[in-house]
């Protein structure tokens, strides 16, 4: 197989990405000799490596991706691979929290070392389970003595400002990041923010003051040629003012709709038992080593196969539980679970240059099984999607399901309809398994006692 570009690597001068053979290669050009050398000689990419802080490497020759004709390269690194690709516009208020910090913990201690980031770009750091890590080693960059941080603002736009509107109420103004490859305007976060938080200190030197810096920057050529000193003592004590205001943000609401869940479903105790059962079944038979469990809620059954999955996807539409779960996975120091806010009825599109520089969700996944338990009715009566539409979207994740059915009657399908006219007469569980059928074959099915729900064993028609 050819060597292939990876679609976002035209932006950096110093390096790129490139596949082979399902591989990644990162090339490092001689344009970054000086900088690179620092990294490794330093010291610092050892520390942050065994810390787990940034993604380990080997260097390899360049036969191995065909490039031995490039006088370019300096380089070529074989980086650990992340076992799913995921994007800051789906993740949870704390994930954003804690790649923010480990982006400002890398800074200041490359800082130690004579080094800084040049960028702060939110998609240099990957979660591998529920925790972050840095990716790009092409960011680091031998210190200039009394500069101050170029990337401070791409910092603010990327990481400080989108947090800021997931702890003021506005979480859904974060999917603004993904109209724009640099994060979301300051001036757009001013505005959208509370203007009580202008009488915060670490708020409005951030973010108000700052965004009229930018404004007056942009509009004044002249301040463009004024030379701004910042010594390494002053930018180290920015670095922490950063830190320290970080840690202390929290979402002003922690709870939602369906964050009570478990608390208030339509099945007792013998119905829940015979749901986990079902589960460890399907896992028994599959095995698989790759799961997605959409509509996870908390993830309650996402940590239930943990001990027997190598990795899982849990997502969730919701912003509130994902968040919650992600507390609880670090709480409890469960490693291979990634928590993700997803929607199936509006996944992640493909974004940037030719909608290529970040693929699409359809295009990142692919599993050896799905979970969709209580998910059903969301999108028949939420969405309004027809089940053969559902059952395709399935086909196109994974080859094994297991799926819970919810009849009409149900209180929580009910609850949906409270505010909808009932247009579902083809919702029925005749009309699920006619159209499930057009893509998978019902290997078992679980009736859950007398709660009407039915989970099924699915495998795709061959």
């Amino acid at each position: 197989m050819s060597t292939r570009s990876h679609p976002s690597s035209y932006k950096d001068p110093d390096g790129s990405i490139v596949f082979k053979n399902n591989q990644v290669y990162r090339l490092i050009n001689y344009s970054f000799k000086d900088s690179f050398n620092t990294f490794l000689n330093s010291g610092l990419y050892k520390d942050l490596s065994e810390a787990e802080m940034i993604i380990s490497h080997e260097e390899v020759g360049f036969n191995e991706i065909d490039e031995a004709e490039n006088k370019t390269i300096y380089k070529i690194l074989k980086p650990r691979l992340i076992p799913f690709i995921s994007y800051p516009y789906e993740w949870s208020f704390f994930q954003l929290k804690q790649a923010a910090l480990l982006t400002l913990e890398i800074q200041l201690k490359s800082l130690e070392k004579n080094m800084w980031l040049k960028d702060a770009n939110c998609y240099n750091v990957q979660f591998n389970g529920v925790s972050p890590i840095f990716i790009d080693t092409s960011s680091f960059e031998i210190y200039p003595e009394n500069k101050p941080w170029i990337a401070y603002g791409q910092f603010c736009r990327h990481f400080l400002g989108p947090l800021l509107l997931h702890a003021y109420g506005k979480s859904e103004l974060c999917s603004l990041s993904m109209s724009s490859s640099d994060g979301i305007p300051l001036n757009v976060i001013s505005y959208s923010i509370p203007r009580s938080t202008k009488f915060n200190f670490f708020i409005f030197s951030h973010i108000h003051y700052h965004a009229k810096l930018e404004t007056r920057y942009n509009q004044d050529t002249s301040a463009k040629e004024k030379k701004l000193l910042l010594s390494k003592s002053r930018l180290t004590a920015l670095i922490l003012h950063l830190k320290k205001g970080i840690e202390k943000l929290e979402l002003k609401n922690k709870s939602s709709e369906w964050s009570d869940y478990y608390d208030t479903f339509s099945y007792d105790k013998e119905n829940f038992l015979q749901k986990q059962n079902a589960i460890l079944s399907f896992i028994a038979h599959v095995k698989p080593s790759t799961l997605l469990d959409m509509g996870c809620n908390e993830g309650q059954f996402s940590i239930l196969c943990s001990e027997k999955v190598n990795y899982i996807v849990a997502a969730d539409a919701d912003m509130a539980v994902i968040n919650n779960l992600s507390r609880k996975l670090k709480i409890n120091k469960i490693k291979n679970i990634l928590p993700l806010v997803l929607n199936l009825a509006h996944p992640s599109p493909g974004i940037g240059l030719l909608n290529k520089e970040r693929a699409s969700f359809n295009e990142r996944a692919r599993f050896d099984g799905v979970m969709a338990l209580a998910l059903i009715h969301h999108l028949a009566i939420g969405c309004n999607i027809p089940f053969d539409l559902i059952a395709k979207q399935f086909s196109d994740l994974s080859p094994q399901l297991i799926i819970e059915f919810i009849p009409k009657e149900d209180p929580q399908a009910q609850k949906l309809m409270i505010t909808k006219k009932d247009i579902f007469e083809n919702y029925s569980l005749e009309n699920f398994i006619s159209s499930f059928n057009l893509f998978y074959r019902v290997k078992e099915q679980y009736p859950l006692s007398n709660s009407g729900r039915i989970l099924f064993w699915m495998e795709a028609n061959a």
